[in-house]
């Protein structure tokens, strides 16, 4: 590796040898931007520069982190010591040659570059050194050695502590760049990072250089702009009485006359210009940027830019009621948060972004809500933009090297499925009888770390789905217009090979072979599915009654809600009589196998229409995305099939804890232990005394009232606004509520509302079905219903895709249709429009 590397060097973005300021730099000037020329003083430099220093090292791995005294004395001696060291002869020299290629007498700003710094989620904002106006080799060689000392500081050692990285692993890279005399400077956001808008850009400025702006210590002039129309949405101009300009050397405060103090530091044309900048060096990253710039001689310079890593939360249930429909028990969400988290970060890394810092879900008052602010800063981002078939062309290759992971990820998942299941059968297996309480305990955490790393791919999957999703839309849009767009592609992805269509095809079996014995059938309709399993009224039947024992071993682990404190289909058998009987309702006449077989005639058709009318060039990567489309929606559904086989192996061993902390008169029920969290089963399994027990008892007694009481509540569509702060049914026709087209058609019919499946075998043939989000344990309810209508979802939900293959309408994401629509109440759902027209009352 050179000592010194130019920005325009290839070897020059790389992270480990560049920084992270020398590497987004270079990142940046090869991409054309107006970067000012510089070179980067690589990071083996720093490690050669130290490597003899055994003492040093010693002294770093002893510092004392924890004694803000000792520590600034500890920091302090390091960075003497740094300044005493000679830096190696070599990289002198490199230097040397480096600094002949710029007019005698360039000024240079020396910059510290971390090899942690920049890091996703960890920006060292102002931790390292800066050096401004740096002129002769001297002066150059001595501020790279302040950088070097600025790594030991005491405010930099402790932010490493606090963001978990090890001392040891410090390393240091310097950027050495022209100066630029700024006569304004300052930074700017291309989203609102206060506010979390995504739509909006704030600049800050001041006269001369940057420093002042970047150092918070005076006013600045701030403008926040409109991102879609550039327009200045509001100006704050600042008394800026003093600014930072560059001296002979280094850098001078000037005081400024109270008339020029409140002068705007940029002018319309330069606002513009900023505007155009930041679009384009997000639109490069594909990920929102904070940028640091200058204008000096009229010309704007880009002096750096970094991901914007933190912003505010905006709690909602966007994103959360068609995944967390219902209420969560604490123990149940204690487990899945952490694990998430973590699946959520490494599909980040996956797609190149940076690492998401804040909670993506959290619950509040036992229901979960998503940050919809982050949701749409990740989820919600094109991975690339074409506008015409010769772009597609040319984005191609790349497009290849940088989402050939999604090639591989569905292989990968595949050959690590097999461990997965084997390793659950013995956690199934291992005898929990002579353990311990706390052994017992060791033994679910055991379980649910195996499942958390399991899980670590499959937000990928789900991310890599919706991706394909958009950019085949997108790009069939591109090649045969917008008018036919839709169709073709609803006629593309209108089949899949999936566990719930196989779970269905079953289920149907099933049912025929009781329309087949009018016994079993009268029997089936006249009597509560609960008491016929618990009377064992399914033995007189010895053929069905096979048949569905075999559908339970086989499937027993499907959940009848997310939260694994419900029973599953195996300990609640009758929810899957009640399904039978949903089927039964229906005519019978169109079985699964032939909608299968009508389905795929109609994806072939598309196919046939699309590569007639796509080049013969571009043929394979259409072939490749529709194939993508398919198989990633086969893999969503089994993966959440498969992970559900978790949730009856936690059971048993929540229910053994339970049922031990029920003889020691801890719990009134064994699976009342769902209502503590991990934190607290740990600290009273550990403690193991009267006083934590009872401690213990109260906690479980409280949180198991307050989550009995939420169960009754229909939370807020925005956390911490009432129904009417977040509602828009004022806005919209008193009559009609509206949501996202989910599936086309138009249908009449009574409401009737599904909340859990306890209301399945009340469900009315003919009835709107209308709920929170749906599952592919619902399914069956599809075979009734005249049309959907849920609170959650999109055009990609369950609930979307199982109404376009039984050719019912569906609208999704109708906001408090639970609350405006009553049972009975009559309406017409538009799926095409997004449109629930009320009518009345049956």
């Amino acid at each position: 590796m050179p000592h010194t590397l130019r920005f325009d060097d290839p070897l020059a973005v790389r992270l480990e040898s560049s920084g992270g300021k020398g590497a987004n730099l270079s990142v940046l000037t090869q991409r054309g931007f107006p970067v000012p020329r510089g070179f980067i003083v690589t990071a083996p430099v720093y490690e050669e520069f130290i490597r003899d220093a055994d003492e040093f090292l010693r002294r770093v791995a002893t510092l004392p982190c924890d004694d803000a005294a000792a520590l600034r004395k500890a920091s302090l001696a390091l960075r003497e010591e740094i300044f005493r060291r000679p830096l190696p002869l070599s990289a002198t020299k490199e230097i040397e040659r480096q600094l002949a290629e710029f007019p005698c007498g360039t000024a240079f700003s020396v910059r510290s570059s971390s090899t942690m710094e920049d890091l996703a989620g960890a920006a060292f904002a102002g931790q390292h050194e800066t050096f401004l106006n740096v002129v002769g080799l001297a002066d150059v060689l001595q501020s790279i050695r302040g950088c070097y000392g600025s790594l030991w500081a005491d405010r930099a050692i402790a932010y490493r502590r606090q963001q978990g990285f090890d001392h040891s692993l410090a390393s240091m890279a310097v950027v050495v760049q022209q100066m630029v005399p700024g006569e304004t400077a300052g930074v700017g956001f291309s989203i609102n990072p206060i506010n979390g808008q995504l739509g909006e850009m704030v600049i800050n400025a001041n006269f001369g250089l940057g420093e002042s702006v970047v150092s918070g210590e005076g006013e600045v002039d701030q403008w926040i702009l409109e991102k879609s129309t550039r327009a200045v949405r509001s100006a704050n101009i600042g008394t800026k009485s003093r600014c930072v300009v560059s001296a002979a050397s280094g850098t001078r405060e000037v005081h400024r006359s109270a008339a020029d103090a409140e002068k705007p530091s940029l002018d319309e044309r330069q606002l513009a210009a900023l505007a155009d900048l930041l679009i384009r060096v997000e639109a490069s990253y594909a990920f929102p940027q904070d940028i640091e710039w200058a204008f000096a001689d009229g010309y704007l310079w880009l002096l750096q830019s970094r991901p914007i890593t933190t912003i505010p939360p905006r709690w909602t249930r966007d994103e959360s009621a068609e995944r967390f429909p219902n209420v969560i028990t604490p123990l149940t969400w204690d487990f899945v948060e952490s694990g998430f988290h973590r699946s959520l970060n490494h599909s980040f890394r996956l797609l190149g972004f940076p690492t998401y810092t804040g909670k993506w879900f959290a619950m509040f008052d036992h229901y979960i809500y998503g940050n919809q602010n982050g949701v749409e800063l990740y989820a919600r981002r094109a991975p690339f933009a074409v506008h015409s078939q010769d772009d597609l062309r040319a984005a191609i290759p790349q497009l290849r090297q940088q989402f050939g992971w999604v090639q591989d990820l569905p292989v990968a998942w595949m050959r690590d499925l097999d461990h997965y299941l084997v390793t659950l059968g013995r956690f199934k297996a291992e005898a929990l009888e002579d353990k311990t309480p706390l052994e017992i305990w060791r033994h679910v955490l055991a379980v649910n770390e195996h499942g958390a790393q399991y899980f670590l791919p499959n937000i990928a999957i789900s991310i890599a789905q919706g991706m394909i999703y958009r950019t085949l839309h997108a790009l069939l849009e591109l090649v045969i217009g917008s008018p036919d767009a839709g169709l073709l592609f609803d006629h593309l992805t209108a089949w899949c090979e999936t566990k719930t269509g196989q779970i269905n095809k079953e289920l149907f079996e099933l049912a025929i072979l009781v329309r087949q014995n009018e016994e079993l059938a009268e029997l089936l309709r006249g009597s509560d599915s609960r008491e016929l399993i618990t009377n064992n009224s399914l033995a007189a039947f010895p053929s069905f009654d096979a048949q569905f024992q075999r559908f339970l071993r086989d499937h027993g682990h499907r959940e009848a809600d997310f939260d694994a404190y419900a029973a599953t289909w195996d300990e609640a058998p009758w929810i899957v009589l009640d399904n039978i009987g949903l089927i039964l309702q229906t005519a019978m006449d169109c079985p699964p196998r032939e909608k299968e077989r009508e389905l795929k005639m109609r994806a072939q058709q598309a196919e046939v229409t699309l590569f007639a009318k796509v080049p013969a060039d571009l043929r394979f990567f259409f072939h490749e995305l529709v194939r993508l489309a398919r198989t990633y929606t086969s893999l969503d559904d089994l993966e959440h099939y498969q992970t559900t086989r978790l949730t009856p192996v936690l059971r048993r061993g929540l229910r053994a804890l339970g049922e031990r902390l029920v003889q020691q008169d801890v719990l009134m029920e064994s699976m009342d232990i769902f209502f503590g969290h991990q934190q607290q089963i740990e600290r009273v399994l550990t403690a193991d005394s009267a006083d934590a027990r009872k401690q213990f008892s109260a906690e479980i007694s409280r949180q198991k009232a307050a989550y009995l009481a939420a169960k009754t509540r229909t939370p807020a569509w925005i956390f911490g606004q009432t129904e009417s702060a977040t509602s828009t049914v004022a806005d919209e026709p008193e009559q009609v509520l509206t949501g996202l087209p989910g599936s086309p058609g138009l249908a009449e019919g009574p409401v009737f509302l599904v909340v859990t499946p306890d209301d399945f075998a009340k469900f009315p043939r003919g009835a709107v079905l209308v709920a929170r989000t749906t599952s592919p344990t619902w399914t069956p309810l599809f075979y009734s219903a005249a049309a959907v209508v849920t609170e959650s979802g999109g055009p990609l939900s369950h609930g979307a895709v199982t109404a376009r293959e039984m050719r019912i309408p569906a609208v999704m994401s109708v906001r408090r249709s639970l609350t405006r629509l009553k049972n009975g109440q009559r309406v017409r759902v538009d799926g095409g429009g997004g449109r629930v027209e009320l009518l009345g009352a049956e």
